[in-house]
């Protein structure tokens, strides 16, 4: 028992530390998980060239490549986290990548949105529609034809002072990511109780998440006045990240469950859920103006239920419903 206490400690030092490393390396003050705009809605920009629909549209890919073939016609919308897009015949729909890329020789009848990556457009190929970038490049060969405009989203507000833009969180995505697939592999039964806590004890969660954040400054200043031997602020604030980083988990893998169960229920496992749902998360807290709410918002709701939950180690309370991983 005590040496499964020892590495259950040891991995939440060690969350914490890959957590404070990507704040660090993004140069962003963000204190939590951060999240993003879902796909564009399929009829914007959209108009067809008459030919029949040879696909149809489907679920959100992870890694791979997608490939429309010349003589294809997909009705529908593409979304792509983490892989490729080729298009060489036709898309009526929007093509939305996270972190991927677009090779374009065909012809788009929608908007092209990424997410980092690059977009290349192939001679002769065709987008009827927009291509919006954020973090992302674009290339463009001859005798291509775009109806729409390109817009370059991509700012660093934390580097020039510009404030409102959109800047790509892509060291705190991939550390949440990676953060995530850790805990839900190696602690999935203390991920579930901190996931149940913040559900059931939405409101109770909130609170003890807040009156944790307003205490916690009183709390370092008065340990570190002592100056005891034993480095007790060190592994209270080591404690206040891990718990931030186990709730953000947790609140990831209620989003990301809800959003699979919507859009792709054959793909909605509990990795694929949790990864999907921190990404979300991500995106979101770095939109401008409103990201900063969002983000606090969910770091208060999970660090109160890891609280709650003792680290996910006991639920806070029973379930109307049997738990299962």
């Amino acid at each position: 028992m005590q040496k499964a206490g020892r590495l259950q400690w040891l991995l939440f030092v060690l969350a914490g530390l890959l957590l404070i490393l990507g704040f660090l390396t993004s140069g962003s003050v963000e204190m939590l998980a951060r999240a993003t705009p879902g796909a564009q809605a399929a009829g914007t920009n959209i108009r067809s060239s008459g030919g029949v629909c040879t696909r149809s549209g489907q679920g959100p890919s992870f890694g791979g490549t997608i490939v429309i073939g010349q003589a294809e016609v997909l009705c529908g919308n593409i979304t792509s986290f983490g892989g490729t897009v080729e298009i060489k015949g036709e898309i009526r729909g929007n093509v939305t990548v996270f972190n991927g890329d677009v090779i374009n020789d065909g012809d788009v009848n929608g908007d092209i949105t990424l997410f980092g990556g690059a977009v290349t457009l192939g001679n002769g190929s065709q987008v009827h529609g927009n291509i919006e970038l954020y973090g992302a490049k674009e290339r463009r060969g001859q005798g291509t034809q775009l109806d729409g405009s390109i817009t370059d989203h991509t700012g660093h507000a934390w580097m020039d002072g510009k404030v409102g833009k959109f800047s790509f969180p892509f060291w705190s995505l991939l550390a949440w990511i990676v953060l995530g697939m850790v805990l839900i592999t190696l602690l999935p039964e203390h991920v579930m109780f901190v996931r149940t806590t913040a559900m059931t004890k939405t409101r109770r969660s909130l609170i003890i998440g807040l009156l944790s954040i307003l205490l916690a400054p009183a709390v370092l200043i008065v340990l570190i006045a002592l100056i005891l031997p034993i480095p007790l602020a060190l592994i209270l604030v080591l404690g206040l990240v891990a718990a931030w980083a186990l709730g953000t988990v947790a609140i990831g893998w209620i989003v990301g469950e809800r959003i699979m169960q919507a859009v792709a229920p054959q793909y909605n496992t509990r990795l694929i859920d949790v990864v999907v749902g921190l990404a979300v998360l991500v995106l979101l807290g770095s939109l401008p103006y409103i990201g900063w709410l969002i983000s606090i918002g969910v770091g208060l709701l999970g660090l109160g239920a890891a609280f709650l939950s003792r680290f996910g180690t006991r639920l806070y309370s029973q379930p109307k419903q049997p738990l299962t991983l």
